[in-house]
């Protein structure tokens, strides 16, 4: 078992995030998730629905120090689980803890891209830190990996 603190960043206004940059994307129109892979960074897209609650749990506001536990079969953030189903994202979870895995700080924060239809959002997790004017230091993230689930 990996256990790691991550960086958290919100933004100071509602609704700014610096772009995402280059990056080759894994993507499908009714896909719950949508991953973006940059240099050292992943980035997620969620649907609607999804990143509502998502986004409650890792970047709200009232949150204490937020927990997520890694595993190659499910996604669990604070309460809310979120299991592995398809392929990529399975890969998409793998390349984030090798990301984790890795020397030095993870950052976690939004970013969006011009490409992507208006008000998407991109939780990404980076080797670089988000851009200070825009963003603020929170409450770090627990993060534990598992190799498989645990009973």
């Amino acid at each position: 078992m990996l256990e790691r603190k991550i960086k958290r960043y919100s933004a100071y206004y509602m609704g700014w995030c610096q772009a995402f940059g280059e990056h080759e994307v894994d993507y499908e129109d009714n896909a719950n998730i949508n991953w973006l892979y940059g240099e050292a960074t992943i980035g997620m897209a969620f649907q609607a629905d999804l990143r509502r609650t998502v986004f409650k749990e890792l970047l709200g506001k009232n949150k204490e120090e937020a927990q997520i536990r890694l595993s190659n079969r499910y996604v669990r953030i604070n309460n809310f689980e979120y299991f592995l189903r398809q392929q990529k994202d399975q890969e998409g979870v793998s390349s984030i803890i090798s990301l984790l895995k890795s020397s030095g700080d993870v950052h976690l924060y939004l970013t969006s891209h011009f490409c992507y239809p208006p008000g998407t959002r991109i939780i990404t997790f980076s080797q670089k830190k988000p851009l200070f004017i825009l963003y603020k230091e929170i409450a770090p993230l627990a993060v534990r990996v598992f190799d498989s689930t645990p009973k």
